[in-house]
């Protein structure tokens, strides 16, 4: 009877054995299914993350080129186009059109002007310069100081002792501007006798 007991335990142990191993083998599958359960977990949670990512990318250049888009469509006050050049020289036209007709009437107006003055009237002298001096006409290099000491000098060499001012020079001729005297420009230098 020991012998059947035994044989019965050595046998029960054997139909337990490949249970336990069953149960183990389980254990490690249901284990390495978590473990990919859980990295499948992970990467979906990186995709989402990486989607969102590119949403919000999206949005920005979409926005981008709407703004791109509107820019585009509206007009650059820089650029001409051939209606704005057409429309400029139209314009030009009518004013030079305009400025002729003002022309003509002037001219009109003066000659009617002229036939209804009295025959025997002179129209008045006007005094241009005094009785004495020089006309000078302006050369390189020269300014009206310069022009005046010259003329001077010349008159100091003849035994004049008055000398020849900037003012009587500047009333002399009045649109002078000393500043911006120009070669070949004439010039009434007085005589200070």
């Amino acid at each position: 009877m020991k012998r059947l007991l035994f044989g019965l335990f050595l046998g029960a142990t054997c139909l337990l054995e490949p249970t336990v191993a069953l149960a183990q083998g389980a254990s490690l599958e249901t284990r390495a299914l978590r473990e990919d359960y859980r990295r499948l977990q992970s990467q979906l949670a990186d995709l989402l993350e990486a989607h969102n990512a590119l949403k919000s990318e999206l949005s920005k250049l979409s926005t981008e080129v709407r703004l791109l888009r509107a820019q585009a469509a509206t007009k650059d006050p820089a650029t001409v186009t051939r209606a704005d050049l057409e429309g400029l020289a139209k314009s030009i036209r009518e004013i030079d059109s305009k400025r002729v007709q003002d022309k003509n009437l002037i001219l009109k107006e003066m000659q009617a002007l002229l036939r209804s003055a009295p025959t025997g009237a002179k129209p008045p002298a006007a005094a241009l310069h005094p009785e004495k001096g020089f006309d000078h006409s302006v050369e390189a290099g020269q300014t009206i100081s310069a022009i005046i000491a010259a003329y001077n000098n010349k008159l100091k060499s003849q035994g004049v002792k008055k000398r020849i001012t900037l003012k009587s020079v500047l009333e002399a001729n009045p649109n002078l501007n000393p500043r911006t005297i120009r070669i070949g420009q004439s010039l009434f230098i007085p005589d200070p006798r």
